[in-house]
């Protein structure tokens, strides 16, 4: 769970809290509705740190980079909620592939970084918007924007519209899938373009990129068992940042997977299930650490990779914790080229016993949106599935 820390001024004395909130470890503090009683409570509250799920504060407008991200999860979890009641269901839908493509423009570190790190809310939400995620990451490595660009990050976005209940079902379940729930998801592209034609989707870009995305180009992919150039390239990078964006979350019966590992698997299949050239620019999107891989380095100190040098292999990170785990206030930046800063092990989120910061991090354009009280009843959507 990513969180965000109240900052002073933003609750206040007998004031009920508009969301459940927590310590920096995730233990809940103070229930929904809870009052802070008087100034010592507050006061002792405020040292502990009081932290909120970032999620709960989508209704806001967007500002900087994560906000764009997180506003694109709203809108397309409300916009999934109810799609038949939607007239322009296709220009909602490319309305925040725009939200995506500015939140890369603003910074494409944060986006990455929100990929990898942030963990909360309805899962095929969240899965659906990290995809296009990585999906306009890679389509800036390989050329200027043109106007495909947002047909595919609009295919990404929907892709898996036709399994949306399973797919959360999926993310908690530990056993093995069933017959039934085998042969929907083999499926699942057909039903999802068949869903996407009913809500007025004509755009064979986009179409086509949902109906091959799991189809792999050595013909062992579904539904079709496409082989070669037969598999829409457009296909192949959702159907890829399909693939990253599952294996870096954690689902039911696993964990997480660092992203590096994730990497270096696609360059293991490169050629086999996807084009050589194809990996390639996504390799050059990501590069070998991506921004966000939580790491160990030769000092003890835990972080996360915060941004590229000139080294591929040697990226710059900021420290979140020391070797024994406590944290690191403010964090420590360092530049992984020098020997007492190498990074010498690749970690997953869970592994870092400390809150993730993102504004600490990356400055403006991580900031979250402010901790406000809004009319729940009017507003409020249900992420919790």
């Amino acid at each position: 769970m990513i969180q965000r820390r109240i900052r002073e001024g933003e609750v206040a004395i007998g004031q009920p809290m508009p969301w459940n909130v927590y310590n920096d470890k995730g233990v809940l503090l103070l229930a929904e509705g809870t009052r802070i009683q008087n100034e010592s409570q507050l006061d002792r509250l405020m040292d502990v740190g009081l932290y909120i799920e970032s999620t709960l504060t989508w209704h806001q407008q967007p500002e900087s980079a994560l906000q764009h991200v997180l506003h694109a999860c709203y809108r397309l979890a409300v916009l999934f909620n109810q799609p038949d009641a939607v007239r322009d269901f296709p220009e909602q839908v490319l309305d925040i592939a725009r939200l995506i493509e500015a939140a890369y423009t603003a910074n494409p570190g944060v986006v990455v970084a929100t990929v990898v790190l942030r963990r909360g809310g309805r899962y095929a939400i969240r899965h659906s918007v990290n995809s296009a995620c990585i999906a306009a990451s890679v389509l800036s490595a390989m050329g200027p924007a043109g106007p495909a660009n947002l047909s595919v990050i609009a295919a990404a976005l929907t892709m898996n519209i036709g399994v949306l209940e399973l797919q959360d079902t999926l993310s908690r379940q530990i056993q093995p899938l069933t017959l039934s729930q085998q042969a929907r998801i083999e499926r699942h592209p057909l039903a999802s373009v068949e869903r996407l034609r009913d809500l007025g989707v004509q755009d064979e870009l986009w179409l086509r990129a949902v109906q091959e995305h799991h189809e792999a180009i050595d013909g062992s992919g579904y539904p079709h068992r496409l082989k070669g150039a037969r598999v829409a390239q457009a296909a192949q990078l959702i159907g890829l940042a399909d693939l990253f964006c599952a294996r870096v979350s954690e689902r039911g019966y696993r964990r997480a997977d660092s992203a590096k590992a994730v990497l270096r698997d696609v360059l293991i299949e490169r050629g086999r299930h996807f084009d050589a050239m194809l990996a390639a620019y996504f390799i050059k999107a990501l590069g070998v650490y991506p921004i966000g891989t939580v790491v160990r380095l030769a000092n003890g100190h835990m972080g996360v990779v915060s941004g590229r040098s000139e080294r591929v292999d040697a990226p710059f990170v900021h420290a979140l914790a020391a070797s024994d785990g406590s944290a690191l206030v403010p964090p420590i930046r360092y530049d992984t080229q020098a020997p007492e800063a190498a990074i010498v092990e690749t970690l997953t989120a869970p592994d870092l016993a400390v809150p993730i910061d993102l504004e600490a991090i990356w400055g403006e354009e991580a900031r979250d949106f402010h901790f406000t009280s809004y009319n729940a009843q009017a507003a409020a959507m249900d992420f919790s599935v």
